[in-house]
């Protein structure tokens, strides 16, 4: 059994693009989890890999007196696997040292900050107007301000009162 991994990450491991590999499904090529309508696929790297090498031996014919040198290079083939290998066991030290940080994590994290400094500002004319005594006017303002930075910040859907 190989990595779970979905149709980027494998492309890249097969250094293969995602339209080949679309190809390659319609031809049989194994999915371990079929994801629904707006759900990706996912895959079994080692399945995927034999699946990949099984194919180029019957398309040279080998079983038909043909050398499988024919069909890969072996030497070449380890070593691309061990070289992919590398690369994640050393991903996988860095993230536990807490050196690496991956994409999705940084996005959930990004996301709860902008959040809640969006929350944090659409609150400030009422807490400005408490704390302050401010006028409607005074108020409405300082919400206007509000609406203006959210907007140049790429917030257009900012609640409209």
């Amino acid at each position: 059994m190989g990595k779970k991994v979905q149709k980027k990450e494998l492309a890249e491991i097969l250094g293969v693009t995602e339209k080949t590999l679309t190809t390659w499904q319609k031809n049989g090529m194994p999915i371990e989890i079929v994801g629904g309508r707006g759900q990706r696929n996912t895959y079994d790297s080692q399945e995927v890999i034999d699946w990949v090498v099984t194919q180029r031996m019957i398309k040279a014919g080998v079983g038909k007196g043909e050398e499988v040198s024919s069909v890969f290079d072996e030497k070449i083939e380890s070593a691309r696997l061990k070289h992919w290998q590398a690369n994640e066991k050393e991903i996988a030290v860095r993230e536990e040292a807490k050196q690496l940080v991956r994409r999705p994590d940084i996005e959930f994290k990004l996301g709860q900050i902008i959040t809640s400094a969006k929350s944090g500002l659409m609150n400030l004319a009422p807490r400005l107007s408490q704390r302050l005594g401010l006028t409607k006017e005074q108020k409405a303002i300082v919400e206007d301000e509000v609406k203006s930075a959210l907007i140049s910040m790429g917030e257009e859907n900012v609640i409209k009162q």
